[in-house]
C-alpha cells in the first residue's frame, strides 16, 4: 500500500467534515479528508432556508461545494474515496480506503453522520422506494404520478413539499396522531392542494412484483387498507454511519458516538462531530460548530502529546 502521514484524518466530507478541515488548517495542522462526495447529503437539501447569513436561502449543493472549495483552498487535502476502515496501532490510526490506499495520524475527526433507515416491511428492497425527493423526484415528472412520504419529521415534510411540485398526489402517512416537523413545514404542506396528510396510520408492507405498486397500513383501531402509489419517499429514521471505525469507542444503545466537553469519544485520539455523534440538534448549522471545534480540541490535544 502507498503511505502519507498527516496531523489529522477526517472521515466524512459534509458540513461537520469539511468546516473541521477548514479550521484544523487554518490552525496550521497538515489535514486529509476521506469522502467520496464533496458536501455529503447536502445535495439532498433543496434549500438550506436557517443557516445564519443566508437571507433568502442557499441551495444545499450550493453550499456544500462552497464549503468544500474553501476547506481546498485552505490546503486540506481531499482523497474523494470512501474511507473502509480505520485500526489503531503503535499510537497511530490507520485509515484505509477503497482503492487501497492508506493514511496514518495520530487524530482522527469522525464526521460520518448518518443514514437513513429501511422500514421494516416485507419487500423492503422493492424498486421505487427512495430516501432523496431532490434525487429522485425528478423521475416522477410528467408522469401524473401518486407518491407516499412515510414519516413525519422535518425531513418528511421537505419530501411532501418538494414532490407536490412533480406528482399529481402526494400522501404523507405517519404513525404519530400529529406531525412532528416545525410548524414552517405544517403550514407550507397545509396550502398544498395535492398534499393530502394520512395520520395515525402505519405502513404493514410493500405490494409489487420488481417495483412499488402499493403499501398496505393499518389504523390505530386496526382498519386495514391497501393503498395504490406510484413511489414511496422515506423519513422513518436515522442509524450512525460507524460501520468503518474497527475501535472500541463507546456509544449510545442506538450507537452514536459519544464524547465528552471537548468532542473526543472515549478513544483517546478519536474526536467526533455532527449527526454520528451524540448530540441533541442534527442540523447543518450545529454539524459546522462542532467541526470548528473538533479541529481546535485536536490542535490543542496534538500540542499537549508532543
Amino acid at each position: 500500500m502507498d503511505m502519507d502521514t498527516y496531523d489529522l484524518m477526517i472521515v466524512g466530507a459534509g458540513p461537520a467534515g469539511m468546516t473541521a478541515a477548514l479550521y484544523a488548517q487554518r490552525m496550521g495542522l497538515n489535514v486529509v479528508v476521506f469522502g467520496d462526495i464533496a458536501g455529503g447529503s447536502t445535495y439532498m437539501i433543496e434549500q438550506l432556508n436557517n443557516f445564519p447569513g443566508f437571507m433568502n436561502g442557499i441551495p444545499g449543493t450550493q453550499f456544500g461545494l462552497q464549503t468544500f472549495q474553501q476547506a481546498q483552498q485552505e490546503g486540506a487535502f481531499f482523497t474523494m474515496t470512501r474511507l473502509e476502515s480505520i485500526s489503531y496501532a503503535s499510537g497511530r490510526f490507520t485509515g484505509a480506503d477503497v482503492d487501497g490506499k492508506s493514511i496514518v495520524t495520530p487524530s482522527v475527526i469522525a464526521a460520518t453522520g448518518r443514514t437513513p433507515k429501511m422500514l421494516a416491511v416485507p419487500k423492503a428492497t422493492l424498486k421505487g422506494v427512495h430516501f432523496c425527493s431532490i434525487c429522485d423526484g425528478p423521475l416522477y415528472r410528467n408522469k401524473h404520478a401518486h407518491l407516499v412520504v412515510i414519516g413525519s419529521d422535518n425531513a418528511a415534510g421537505q419530501h411532501a413539499i418538494a414532490l407536490s411540485r412533480v406528482a399529481d398526489k402526494v400522501l404523507l402517512v405517519c404513525r404519530s396522531e400529529q406531525l412532528l416537523m416545525d410548524d414552517v413545514y405544517q403550514k407550507q404542506i397545509a396550502s398544498k392542494q395535492n398534499i393530502d396528510v394520512l395520520s395515525g396510520v402505519e405502513v404493514l408492507a410493500y405490494e409489487g412484483l420488481d417495483m412499488i405498486e402499493g403499501i398496505m397500513v393499518r389504523s390505530l383501531e386496526g382498519a386495514e387498507k391497501r393503498l395504490t402509489v406510484d413511489g414511496v419517499f422515506l423519513a422513518v429514521g436515522w442509524q450512525p454511519n460507524t460501520g468503518m471505525l474497527d475501535l472500541a469507542a463507546e456509544t449510545t444503545t442506538d450507537g452514536y458516538l459519544k464524547t465528552d466537553d471537548k468532542l473526543m469519544t472515549s478513544f483517546p485520539g478519536l474526536f467526533a462531530a455532527g449527526d454520528v455523534r451524540n448530540t441533541d440538534m442534527c442540523q447543518v448549522l450545529t454539524a459546522c460548530a462542532d467541526g470548528a471545534r473538533a479541529a481546535k480540541h485536536v490542535a490543542d490535544f496534538l500540542s499537549s502529546s508532543r
